[in-house]
């Protein structure tokens, strides 16, 4: 019987099994719109230094011990905006509910501040998932895969928004 989803911060002997899910889910989402030197990227070294840099949370979604999901965000402490880096689920739990526990973890992280992230224009699952919690596409835009922008998305917590 499996464990429950346990949401923790990511410690640096994650990092490898991070990067490995990174690859997996970006496939799924990309398909053939990455070339072959993006897929091929070890990503190995950007996580191992992200876990453990200032100013970076990563959180990760683990259940027996394995990292199904995760997220990274940027919050300088001196910022009043948040930068929602990453979200990446196993591709075999797309759906399951995971990313919505893992989402509420970052909320809760995020302390109530403003939010933005970018999202490729192509990725229908991911901008469906932000819309329903909120989020906006805004006219900020800059290349991605296959010619489709990756286009900024913002959150404004409702108690600034009104």
């Amino acid at each position: 019987m499996s464990e429950a989803v346990v949401v923790r911060r990511a410690r640096a002997d994650d990092a490898d099994a991070i990067a490995a899910l990174h690859v997996r889910s970006r496939s799924a989402y990309y398909g053939d719109a990455l070339s072959a030197e993006d897929s091929g990227h070890d990503r190995r070294p950007m996580w191992r230094r992200l876990v453990t840099e200032q100013g970076v949370v990563v959180l990760c979604a683990v259940e027996d011990e394995v990292v199904i999901a995760f997220c990274c965000l940027r919050q300088p402490a001196e910022a009043k905006e948040v930068e929602l880096q990453s979200l990446y689920v196993e591709p075999a739990r797309f759906g399951t509910g995971v990313a919505d526990t893992l989402y509420a973890s970052f909320v809760a992280e995020s302390r109530g501040r403003a939010a933005h992230l970018e999202v490729w224009d192509r990725n229908e699952r991911a901008k469906a998932f932000y819309r329903r919690r909120g989020w906006l596409p805004s006219d900020q835009t800059r290349p991605g895969p296959a010619g489709a922008p990756f286009v900024t998305w913002r959150l404004v917590p409702r108690a600034h928004a009104e």
